[in-house]
């Protein structure tokens, strides 16, 4: 960075000052988020269990899972499911700040503890005219940033059925909901893909994803969230 853009940012926080969205302390960062805030966060152990699928509170919870790997930040409690409500319903921008510099975060840890690593990433996407009425995709806003150095697939996976909205169904009517909402439109033979979304409930929606994929020739798939929901939720 030039002294003329270390200035110019240094005049921009003086202005217009950044606040942590956890204790409001300003802060001299984009991510939202203070040093001391992120280490009290209560992410989940990735160094323990790279694969979330074997540890075993979460098969208790997510016992049909068809995907290979499951990876997730935290699990979909306070503060995150304030801050990815607030962004998916209000597209309130600094909380995405705060979440992409958490997935990155995670990510890292993760990548470090896997022996392979996703060939493809794709980020589930969102049926044509749900994306229009909401104008935008809450998943690809938090990730994308996260991944400037993955490989990434936006057209291959379509999602073709528009589908009632799972919050309101129980675990066998999301499964029938979800059933032939997706194509994939490309050969992924022998390839390990990785598909994202924010929260995982009853895995429905991932398990509907990896079906379309693994027509497709995937030799693995992995889900990568944002936050699980427990059982309470």
């Amino acid at each position: 960075m030039t002294a003329f853009h270390q200035c110019f940012q240094q005049l921009g926080d003086w202005f217009f000052p950044s606040v942590c969205v956890q204790c409001q302390s300003i802060i001299c960062t984009k991510h939202s988020l203070c040093e001391h805030c992120l280490a009290d966060l209560p992410l989940l152990d990735i160094t323990t269990h790279a694969n979330l699928l074997y540890r075993p509170d979460v098969v208790e919870l997510f016992p049909d899972c068809q995907f290979d790997h499951l990876f997730a930040c935290a699990w979909y409690r306070p503060p995150f499911d304030g801050w990815l409500t607030q962004l998916k319903f209000n597209n309130q921008i600094h909380y995405k700040n705060a979440l992409s510099l958490i997935i990155s975060q995670q990510l890292t840890v993760s990548k470090k503890n896997s022996e392979i690593w996703p060939d493809l990433f794709i980020i589930l996407p969102l049926h044509q005219q749900r994306f229009l009425k909401r104008g935008f995709n809450q998943v690809s806003q938090c990730w994308l940033p996260c991944l400037a150095n993955e490989n990434i697939d936006c057209q291959c996976l379509q999602r073709t059925k528009k589908t009632q909205a799972q919050s309101s169904l129980s675990k066998a009517k999301r499964v029938k909901n979800l059933h032939g909402a997706f194509i994939c439109n490309t050969d992924m033979s022998g390839k390990t893909v990785a598909i994202i979304d924010d929260v995982m409930t009853t895995g429905a929606t991932l398990n509907a994803a990896t079906a379309a994929l693994k027509k497709a020739g995937a030799k693995q798939v992995w889900a990568f969230v944002t936050c699980l929901t427990p059982l309470e939720h």
